[in-house]
């Protein structure tokens, strides 16, 4: 393989890996660990040759406001190492080089160091050059472009090193945009951009004698810019937004970066022997480290040669390289970190502070960490200065019981950040903190996208807390605090899932270890009093109103047959409360609390079977009051005597009216996980007794749930359960068949529960079969959807389906038929469709025969073709009516069930906008269907298609309308979403496919872009993969 090719290879593998430490001495210390200074020739240290720089001084990424000079008057004063890798691609690096001459940059300033990763015909230094240019060989032991540019880094006589791959050729200001930002700051990473083009008929001369620049040269050769670079950098809005994920966008072939940092980093790691995400993985680790990103666009080189599709052996490489990274990137788009999985580089880093008491406290405390949730994860403990004779024996037990366990260091106080660098987040507790499972979950989660948060902000480190690693660093580089450094959140300390226990008194040597045990066995104790006490603190009005009733009871005894009545009455109360908690119908479908929303008019419930219908919603009453407008009985007799005009009889509805409905905002398929095992697993008892989420995560990892009629207490409370799983994306199999069944669960949802096709099905037709079945239970089993059932025959209405506008937009005459014919298609009942015409070429005949085709209402609204884009969304929405607005692009497809996703995703996810990612994508010049993103929906999410996402009406309004822009609406109306503090959620892609044409697009993009990204390519258009037929 020659280098070209090699370096080819590196962007793509860029690419690919973007679409979701080194050995620079002969002792490598731990990946992402600061290396020691690098060694000159003579084998001294390097000394710093110019005046030190200091670091950036910006909040988050916002390198915009580093304090740099204009290009037009910055005069540089550093020196500068270019670092040249290079195998057997003597006409490239003869090109490179030549343009290198070019250089607006002081020659005095800068060198050129060649690295050659082992050439078969070593590369000799050039005869003549006005550079100073050096040549240094490695040995050929494989592909090693990450050794060669640690091996350069090492011989580079200068403090700025400006990496460049040897088929580029530098524009003439490409070092200097390089070299002012590092004047600015030490810890910046400059990131270069490129186009390809093909240098056929270019000469070394060429380049010498041109007149202007090469983009002047090549203005009559075609020429490509990566696309993906283009769509992160809109998607970041050019690296400055709080995305937890910049780093995907370093790439090493046109990267500048200080000696200072490139050491601190720990430079490339070696361990990359194979074709690709050897940057990938150096950028985590400088992001990681505090670097800040500049996207340096004038620092341009231009690609010898197109870009390519890698081979087979190069795809198959990536794949074992994305698995590499997956050990070496803490984040989530790069690992799956299921429970029970450990990683070389934790994602969180939990620091146990030391405290003033036996140290078996603190045991306590790092079990529950170990124990929790979250298993990608090292507790950090704080120890005491001095070494193993400054350790009391207590702490000394403590070492020794956990020393084997790999998910546990010891270590100096506020030592976790430089001990493990490349971990994502920080967090500290309290050393006899109470623990909750779900902890650093919920720490997770109260932090968002912030980049601290803690219990006391004014003083982070003394309170519980939750930092991203980047802020660490960066603030002790700044020398300064992480408050001082970027804002640090409020946290909710009742939401932190850790109790903090009081302080117990000084420690005492223990006379006896019969002593000891008792006063660990105390402090337990105490330790969970507290806890106790927090609960109650939480709840303080139920228990306030419990102490009160048992007070009046119990102030009335004055007699033996008194103190029997009260007994009896704290009986029948405890067993109310029980009830409550069970539920009636035999089955418990809550999460936490009741839902508090309404249902429609007021009700109340008589009978068991109408009770357990509505059990799960707060405002259902049980008797008769002064604003009670409808009552629902079990049966006719029942309802006699009830002195209301609506009495609504479930023995006289569709038995699915008579199964005890679900909150879809607790019982949903939000955080579904596309990966399963090849196992199912069967219901039993303990799932029908408690649906609670750690049982629902164990029962989605199968390959489906096996479910027979023995374990439920009745047929109602069977669909119930089975309705609730299917909610949450549990693929459900009967391998019998129910006729009784089936009429409470309901055709659709029966036929999918019994189908032949469950047992076998492929990842592809489980994951359509989960689709199929969530959207069923949520339509059909929902409080929602039974009180819109159990009131459809009365003068009450129940929640209403709220009206869908669909905005379709299009300037092509030609695809206006068959666009209104996909809206018109589908299965929601409450649509209303609105065309913005933009531009000439409607013919009004043709529109108007259109238009009165469809049994939807319908609106026309032409606009001028020179409106931007923006404003004529913005004139379509004025003409709607609708509660929820929906964007159809003209030439994409649709499923008939795709507003029903959108909506449902709407209701459960309760966020601002819902979408589909643009999961299938039709390739009209490559004639192939892909499927990508897979295991990436049911979660919040900014990567959300165009033509797939919804939007409340008052939510719009609320964000002043789609932004009056020609292109980028979409990317524009999920950032104003975002940054008005609002949440995006994506819900599953099928029934959407995106067609990509081979022109007419606002953002271009080869179809190898996609290809790159695909978990599965079909030939054709396949609509039926895609689930659109």
């Amino acid at each position: 393989m020659s280098w070209v090719l090699q370096h080819r290879s590196c962007y793509e593998s860029a690419a690919i890996l973007a679409a979701p430490c080194s050995p620079l001495m002969q002792a490598r210390p731990p990946c992402g660990s600061p290396l020691p200074r690098f060694m000159g020739v003579d084998g001294s240290p390097k000394g710093r040759m110019s005046p030190p720089v200091p670091p950036a001084d910006v909040r988050g990424n916002d390198w915009a406001t580093l304090d740099t000079s204009p290009a037009g008057t910055f005069v540089p004063t550093l020196a500068v190492s270019v670092i040249v890798t290079y195998y057997e691609a003597p006409e490239s690096l003869e090109l490179t080089l030549a343009a290198l001459e070019g250089q607006s940059y002081p020659r005095h300033l800068f060198e050129v160091l060649i690295v050659d990763d082992g050439s078969r015909i070593p590369l000799e230094p050039p005869e003549s050059s006005p550079l100073e240019v050096r040549v240094i060989h490695q040995e050929d032991l494989g592909f090693g472009l990450a050794r060669a540019r640690n091996t350069g880094a090492r011989a580079a006589a200068h403090d700025i090193l400006v990496f460049l791959d040897c088929d580029m050729l530098p524009e003439s200001d490409w070092l200097l945009e390089h070299s002012r930002w590092h004047h600015a700051a030490s810890d910046v990473l400059t990131l270069g951009f490129r186009a390809h083009v093909d240098v056929t008929g270019i000469d070394a001369a060429t380049v010498r004698r041109r007149s202007g620049s090469l983009g002047d040269l090549f203005a009559d050769r075609e020429s490509q810019r990566p696309q993906w670079i283009e769509f992160h950098m809109s998607r970041t809005n050019d690296l400055t937004s709080d995305d937890d994920d910049l780093f995907r966008i370093v790439t090493g072939g046109n990267l500048g970066v200080s000696r200072e940092f490139y050491e601190a980093v720990g430079g490339y790691d070696e361990s990359f022997t194979q074709w690709g995400a050897e940057d990938t993985e150096f950028g985590y680790r400088a992001y990681t480290r505090g670097g800040v990103l500049v996207p340096a666009r004038k620092a341009l080189c231009w690609h010898q040669g197109e870009g390519s599709t890698p081979s087979e052996a190069e795809s198959a490489s990536l794949e074992l390289q994305r698995a590499k990274i997956s050990q070496l990137i803490a984040h989530q788009g790069f690992r799956r970190a299921v429970p029970g999985r450990s990683f070389s580089v934790p994602q969180y880093v939990v620091t146990v502070r030391a405290g003033a008491s036996r140290e078996i406290a603190r045991l306590e405390t790092v079990e529950q960490l170990l124990a929790g949730s979250v298993h990608d994860l090292v507790v950090w403990i704080e120890e005491p200065a001095g070494g193993a004779s400054s350790r009391t024996r207590d702490h000394e037990m403590l070492r020794r019981l956990l020393a084997g366990d790999p998910r546990v260091r010891f270590g100096s106080p506020g030592g976790a950040a430089e001990a493990i660098p490349a971990a994502s987040f920080h967090i500290t507790i309290p050393a006899e903190a109470e623990v909750n499972s779900d902890a650093v979950e919920l720490l997770r989660g109260q932090l968002g996208s912030s980049p601290a948060a803690s219990t006391n902000p004014i003083d982070y480190a003394s309170g519980i807390s939750i930092v991203r690693s980047w802020v660490l660093h960066r603030a002790a580089r700044r020398g300064l605090t992480v408050a001082e450094c970027e804002a640090v959140k409020p946290l909710d300390p009742d939401e932190t899932g850790v109790v903090s226990a009081r302080p117990g008194p000084k420690e005492r040597s223990s006379l006896a270890r019969g002593i000891g045990s008792g006063r660990w066995f105390l402090r337990r104790t105490a330790r969970r009093l507290v806890k106790l006490q927090h609960f109650a603190s939480r709840n303080i009005r139920r228990c306030l109103n419990i102490i009160k009733a048992v007070w009046r009871e119990a102030s009335g005894i004055r007699s033996l047959d008194d103190a029997r009545q009260f007994h009896g009455w704290a009986m029948r109360s405890v067993a109310v409360i029980t009830k409550k908690r069970l539920g009636e119908a035999g089955v418990r479908l809550r999460r936490g609390q009741q839902a508090h929303y309404r249902l429609g008019p007021e009700m109340i419930t008589v009978g068991p079977v109408a009770s357990a219908v509505f059990s799960t919603a707060s405002r259902i009453g049980k008797a008769v009051g002064a604003s009670t407008q409808v009552a629902v009985t079990d049966t006719p007799q029942q309802g006699q005597g009830i002195q209301l005009d609506t009495v609504v009889v479930l023995s006289e509805l569709d038995a699915s009216a008579s199964v005890p409905a679900f909150d879809a905002e607790k019982f949903n398929p939000r955080g579904w996980n596309y990966s399963h095992g090849s196992s199912p697993a069967t219901l039993g008892p303990r799932h029908v007794r408690s649906l609670d989420p750690d049982r629902l995560r164990r029962l989605s990892r199968a390959h489906h749930v096996k479910d027979s009629a023995d374990i439920h207490d009745g047929v109602a409370s069977r669909a119930a359960t089975l309705a609730a799983l299917a909610a949450t994306g549990v693929v459900v199999r009967l391998p019998e068949p129910d006729a009784q069944l089936g009429s409470y669960l309901g055709t659709e949802l029966y036929s999918l529960m019994t189908d032949e096709l469950v047992a076998g099905a492929s990842s592809h037709q489980r994951e359509t079969l989960s689709i199929a079945m969530r959207r069923g239970a949520l339509r059909d089993h929902s409080l929602r959807a039974r009180a819109r059932q159990v009131l459809a025959g009365t003068d009450h209405r129940g929640p209403p389906l709220p009206l869908v506008t669909v905005l379709l937009a299009t300037k092509r005459p030609h695809r206006l038929a068959a666009s209104v014919e996909s809206a018109a298609g589908q299965t929601y009942p409450e649509v209303e469709l609105v065309l913005a015409l933009h531009g000439e070429g409607f013919d009004p005949a043709v529109v108007e025969e259109i238009v009165g085709s469809i049994d939807r209402p319908c609106r026309v609204v032409p606009v001028p073709g020179h409106v931007p884009l923006g404003a004529v969304l913005n004139a379509a929405v004025a003409e709607s009516t609708g509660r929820l607005l929906t964007k159809f692009d003209d030439d994409d497809f649709y499923g008939p069930e795709h507003l029903w996703d959108l909506v449902l995703a709407h209701e459960y996810s309760m966020d601002c906008l819902v979408g589909k990612a643009a999961e299938y994508v039709y390739l009209e010049d490559s004639d192939r269907t892909i499927q990508r993103f897979r295991n990436r929906s049911e979660r919040s999410s900014a990567s959300l298609a165009g033509g797939a996402m919804m939007i409340a009406r008052h939510d719009l309004d609320a964000l002043l309308g789609w932004r009056e822009v020609p292109a980028g609406v979409d990317r524009a109306l999920i950032e104003d979403v975002l940054m008005s503090g609002r949440r995006a959620y994506r819900t599953h892609g099928r029934g959407y496919m995106l067609v990509r044409h081979n022109q007419g697009h606002t953002w271009q993009a080869r179809d190898t872009y996609f290809l790159r990204q695909a978990d599965e390519v079909r030939e054709g258009c396949d609509l039926a993969f895609a689930g659109v037929v």
